[in-house]
């Protein structure tokens, strides 16, 4: 038999209610997450690795000054995003996400599986460009909603 860990099993977060709050730099794009390695392979770029050492610094600290409770279960959450571009060029946001989630592992939650991620707009700020996120815990509540009214 599966570990509960491994199906879709949730938890309920003892803190359903607390939101963490973060404005990080703007990821890599997939399009410039990886580069050739010489045999055959890809690597994250030196870009994509600097990336994550700072973010997950960043994290480190909010988390420690927000009092974020890391919870070792099957908590799923909601990230919330609001993302500001530098400039006006056709961007697809959903490329930005990957090496986000993947930093945020094992410092906000255990594992990216369970983040349910939620753009919530893409604006242009040409002087700060950034990414916006909140994220909390879905509780039952929130789920029941959204299986009644998935829009």
């Amino acid at each position: 038999m599966a570990k509960q860990t491994e199906d879709l099993f949730r938890d309920e977060h003892s803190k359903a209610f607390q939101t963490l709050i973060m404005t990080v730099p703007l990821p890599p794009s997939l399009n410039h997450m990886y580069v050739n390695n010489g045999r055959g392979g890809r690597t994250l770029s030196a870009k994509s690795k600097a990336y994550l050492r700072d973010l997950r610094a960043w994290a480190k600290l909010q988390v420690e000054e927000q009092k974020w409770k890391l919870k070792d279960d099957s908590t799923w959450y909601y990230v919330d995003m609001v993302f500001y571009f530098p400039d006006r060029r056709k961007r697809d946001s959903h490329n930005q996400i990957k090496l986000l989630l993947d930093g945020l592992e094992e410092v906000v939650y255990i594992n990216d599986r369970y983040v349910l991620p939620r753009i919530q707009a893409v604006e242009y700020d040409k002087a700060h460009p950034r990414l916006e996120l909140h994220i909390r815990p879905q509780t039952k509540n929130d789920r029941k909603k959204a299986l009644k009214n998935p829009s």
